[in-house]
């Protein structure tokens, strides 16, 4: 085991790490724990439930990969110092509170360190680490800070918050965490995801309508306005193509992928908004009565027309409607 181990979330950051000349070795860890079933299970079912829900995406053999990934991060732990390297949005920080979490009940570092930022003064419109240039986190490492304990018990008290069944937690959490600067930010976005009271709505699926209401027909744009107003959230292909499948299945949108969304059509994508879209972007229609839903935030799954956990973001709570 090398005395120095870094841990990333994700491959381009991996890539741009091993041309950093840092010493140590590089591991990477990534699944996107916004998207479907993450619950208080063993680390064997934690991997079949999220390699059956990957298949489901398209994704084959994502059990063996997350496995993979874990066993390489507990190896990682035997290291003198393990580093992670995880941005401020949603997804990567609830990847590092699952690690956190994972690392506190098998057993901690000699010296855990992370280097973790929302912003970097020559990339304006910074989105994450991957973004950044080898010289550009070589000048990052510096920066590294200590995990003290405050901040491992946040982070497994909103693992626990975000893997139970009942969501209720999550919300007083954004206001308590203070020593992982971007987890309440991170959790109030998880909650955004939840539907609408009114619209039934998630944030994800309002902006992508709106953008297509406003004339953006093609993946490049509609990737391109959910950046610009939602850094908490990076919007991917694989997202947005499923997103922009659930609306056209509710009928909100026309040349949406009819079928298991593939990124093989992504640059053909041209959609427009239809009439029944834009009552449902004006909330005369409820997208979860009128559709259904079938969907994981964490371990709450909404599922059916309701009544399903909604986010009320103006009073801040969680309703059942």
């Amino acid at each position: 085991m090398e005395s120095i181990v870094h841990v990333c979330n994700g491959e381009s950051t991996a890539d741009s790490l091993s041309l950093a000349d840092l010493p140590g070795d590089i591991r990477v860890w990534a699944d996107a724990l916004d998207q479907g079933p993450v619950l208080p299970v063993s680390d064997e079912e934690h991997w079949r439930l999220r390699g059956e829900f990957w298949a489901s995406r398209g994704f084959r053999d994502s059990d063996g990969r997350l496995a993979a990934y874990d066993h390489g991060v507990d190896e990682a732990a035997g290291a003198e110092e393990l580093i992670l390297w995880f941005e401020h949005d949603l997804y990567d920080q609830l990847a590092l509170i699952r690690l956190l979490a994972r690392l506190a009940r098998r057993g901690l570092p000699a010296q855990l360190t992370i280097v973790s930022i929302d912003r970097h003064p020559e990339v304006p419109d910074f989105h994450g680490l991957g973004e950044l240039r080898p010289e550009q986190l070589a000048e990052l490492w510096p920066r590294r800070t200590p995990l003290a304990r405050d901040a491992i018990d946040e982070a497994i008290t909103a693992w626990i918050a975000v893997t139970a069944p009942d969501p209720r937690a999550l919300p007083f959490l954004t206001k308590r965490i203070k020593a992982l600067p971007f987890l309440a930010g991170a959790l109030e976005r998880q909650l955004e995801e939840f539907p609408d009271p009114t619209s039934g709505l998630s944030r994800t699926e309002r902006q992508v309508l709106a953008a297509v209401a406003r004339g953006e027909a093609g993946a490049a744009d509609l990737l391109r306005a959910a950046h610009a107003i939602d850094p908490r959230y990076t919007l991917t292909d694989g997202v947005l193509l499923w997103t922009l499948h659930t609306l056209g299945r509710c009928g909100f949108l026309e040349g949406a992928p009819a079928g298991a969304p593939s990124a093989a059509g992504l640059a053909a994508l041209h959609v427009t908004v239809t009439a029944r879209g834009r009552e449902a972007l004006a909330g005369a229609i409820d997208r979860v009565r009128a559709c259904g839903i079938d969907d994981w935030r964490g371990g709450v799954h909404l599922t059916g027309k309701g009544p399903v956990w909604r986010w009320d973001g103006p009073q801040r709570r969680l309703i059942e409607r």
